[in-house]
């Protein structure tokens, strides 16, 4: 099937120019094309279905030819859709590039639980508190999978098709839940310490179990409106 898809982008550019931007593009969309069509066939996908489904998300891309004709380059990012998203997307590409996501991510959760050591410190050396201020630290795991999940919602949200749109919906779904029972444990442990209930405390998690069960049923269905 990769002959077809390989015959199919032919096709989208036998009447381009023949230039070095304009043969990096096509280039380019066959290789992102390639690639999502590998991840349908991971998926369990057949392949007419995964072929069916990658060459679903082509558009009309005599737009980006003419933008990329004559420039010299192409800047990463100009396969996707026209839409708001991407010519934000598309404006400050420099920005959102992949290695300077990663980059301005780690950066910040470098920050951030540099902030988190001082503030631990300084909070038990002025309240003698050590007994559950180290709670500070959940809220610290939580920040991160936040920055983690922001990262991630941020880097696949440039593709505008369907497999992207599913996987941006699994990545916060899991951003979701690992933030909750984060957000559990650590109202399990500071009402516990605050009104020494432990013997009853502990039915937090049984409300845990249930929003679970609200998150995974209400993903399920926004999943659900992309998939046949």
């Amino acid at each position: 099937m990769k002959s077809a898809i390989r015959a199919y982008v032919d096709n989208l550019f036998k009447d381009a120019p023949h230039e070095n931007a304009v043969t990096e593009l096509r280039e380019e969309i066959l290789s992102n094309l390639e690639a999502r069509y590998d991840d349908c066939i991971n998926a369990g996908m057949t392949p007419q279905r995964a072929y069916a489904a990658v060459i679903g998300t082509m558009g009309d891309v005599s737009g980006l030819i003419e933008q990329v004709s004559g420039s010299g380059f192409h800047e990463e990012g100009l396969f996707e859709k026209t839409s708001p998203k991407s010519r934000l997307m598309k404006k400050y590409a420099y920005v959102f590039k992949e290695s300077n996501i990663k980059a301005i991510k780690n950066a910040a959760i470098t920050v951030m639980w540099l902030l988190i050591v001082v503030l631990y410190f300084i909070i038990n050396y002025n309240n003698d508190c050590w007994d559950y201020s180290w709670l500070i630290f959940i809220v610290g795991a939580a920040l991160t999978v936040g920055f983690n999940m922001v990262g991630n919602v941020i880097r696949i949200s440039r593709n505008d098709d369907t497999e992207s749109r599913i996987k941006l919906l699994k990545k916060i779904r899991s951003g979701v839940t690992a933030i909750m029972w984060l957000a559990i444990v650590f109202f399990y442990f500071a009402i516990s310490f605050n009104s020494r209930g432990w013997d009853i405390s502990w039915l937090i998690f049984i409300l845990g179990a249930a929003a679970q069960i609200v998150v995974n049923t209400i993903f399920k269905v926004l999943i659900s409106r992309f998939t046949p």
